[in-house]
């Protein structure tokens, strides 16, 4: 039977829009359903970095020694910022311009229906496609409350709604994911006075560990108070004061964040009626990104992990090859760069050095370099921060983790290549001599210079007969002089 669409969007969430967007372009019919009047739901990680960049600012206002400048950029002020950017992003994303592109923008609420044939049910008609896709995002919840019954937090979501005049001076930031930790520099640089609850043993426990703790100690210095092991069990409010019971600690402030708490937000969808599986966490799909109904698709926060919208739009990009062409493609995470917002950055892309390890052995090498050691240190603002390079024998990478000042644009370099698969020279001697990488002078890109250098030396210690051969050719040199 004929069907009206090649794909229907359900959710006008960052990469809900981005797949209608890129559908159109390849000349598929589309429609997007959306309950919301004005479409655009700004990502947590756009919100996160505008405010890091302000934040940012006030840091470097503080601890310039030449500057004169006392005063310090308001979190009001902050926020009047952040509400103009996604204001014009809002513009580029309206209703008008969807539907101008050729989408078929529905708004209101709908749910999926399976008989006679799989739909998607609205107040206004039955929407029959090819494939369907959910891009509904995440909420964010939690399941405590107080003696009273009440939520007495905010999320994420709730403090960029709220009046941040009001938000009070002691705040506890309870979560162990990226947007907390954001979240926890970002405050502390508008003056509150942060505490971060996690219950786990470090920060980023899916690290290395030495990434995490040159970041946690980051966050110390600037005055953040880390409490790992320290698992929240409960909230109360005792005369108008907040506390939290977090391991065996009782903490008190005046607001409560709760950073990492996301649930699918697919609620009243019929998701169960059509079979498709899903928990408080996330909606299942398989490497294909299909659900267990394998006509409805998933991507971006609704799948799990970390909020990555760079991963949730190459998730879409999958999904639109399996659905308007041919269903074969699976996502493959390896080449994904992905970063932290934080001052200094931290990025990663493909394995972390234990994940390496294992599946190589001997056959790595771990390549570290300081930031410290450039020439450009001195003048920057963040002089600290390391860089970790796994290649192969073979000169493949496999792996790059990065913090410092920027990591986010230094550590695309290495993805494009493990895309690509471009390979560093595998002789020593040639990758010594010649200019593998070509950076400008005094630019934080050339620690790919001293990465590299490290990896051939690194190579030549391991080669001994190559050594020898290196040493009796530069004696015979100079023999042949005398």
């Amino acid at each position: 039977m004929a069907v009206d669409y090649d794909l229907v969007v359900i959710g006008s969430s960052w990469v809900g829009i981005y797949a209608a967007q890129k559908a159109v372009q390849l000349q598929a019919r589309v429609a997007l359903v959306t309950s919301c009047d004005d479409l655009f739901l700004p990502n947590d990680a756009l919100v996160n970095n505008i405010l890091s960049e302000v934040g940012c600012w006030n840091d470097r206002l503080a601890n310039n020694p030449v500057t004169k400048v006392s005063a310090r950029v308001s979190l009001t002020a902050a926020k009047d910022c952040l509400n103009r950017v996604t204001s014009t992003i809002q513009t580029k994303n309206s209703l008008a311009n969807l539907a101008a592109l050729g989408v078929d923008v529905i708004t209101g609420k709908g749910e999926f229906c399976r008989l006679p044939h799989l739909a998607f049910q609205t107040a206004q008609r039955k929407l029959r496609s090819r494939a369907f896709l959910l891009a509904t995002g995440a909420n964010y919840a939690s399941e405590f409350v107080d003696q009273y019954g009440v939520n007495n937090y905010l999320t994420l979501r709730d403090l960029w709604q709220t009046d941040l005049a009001s938000l009070g001076q002691e705040i506890i930031i309870v979560g162990s994911d990226p947007a907390a930790l954001e979240l926890a520099q970002t405050l502390a640089r508008f003056e509150k006075t942060i505490t971060l609850v996690t219950a786990q043993s470090r920060i980023l426990p899916l690290e290395d560990p030495e990434f995490a703790l040159l970041l946690q100690a980051q966050l110390e210095a600037e005055g953040i108070k880390l409490y790992l092991n320290s698992p929240m069990s409960q909230i109360k409010t005792i005369d108008g004061q907040k506390w939290v019971q977090a391991g065996d600690r009782a903490l008190s402030a005046e607001q409560i964040i709760i950073a990492d708490a996301r649930q699918p937000n697919i609620a009243g969808l019929n998701l169960a009626g059509v079979g498709v599986k899903y928990d408080r966490q996330r909606v299942y799909v398989n490497r294909k990104l299909q659900t267990t109904n394998p006509n409805i698709y998933a991507c971006g926060d609704i799948i799990g992990g970390y909020s990555l919208p760079n991963f949730a739009r190459y998730e879409a990009n999958v999904i639109l090859k399996n659905t308007l062409f041919f269903p074969w493609y699976r996502a493959n995470y390896h080449a994904l760069p992905w970063v932290i917002s934080t001052q200094p950055n931290f990025a990663r892309v493909g394995l972390t050095t234990q994940q390496a390890q294992q599946q190589y052995g001997d056959d790595l090498y771990l390549v570290t370099e300081y930031f410290a050691d450039l020439e450009r240190s001195p003048i920057g603002d963040y002089p600290t921060g390391m860089c970790k390079l796994l290649v192969r024998e073979n000169g493949e990478i496999v792996g790059c983790s990065l913090i410092s000042d920027r990591a986010e644009e230094l550590i695309t370099a290495i993805a494009l290549m493990m895309q690509h698969q471009i390979k560093l020279e595998s002789n020593p001697m040639r990758g010594l001599t010649s200019l593998s990488l070509p950076t400008t002078y005094l630019s934080q890109s050339e620690i790919w210079q001293r990465v590299w250098n490290n990896y051939y030396q690194q190579k030549l210690q391991r080669n001994p007969r190559l050594l020898n051969r290196l040493r009796s050719w530069c004696s015979l040199r100079k023999e042949w002089h005398q």
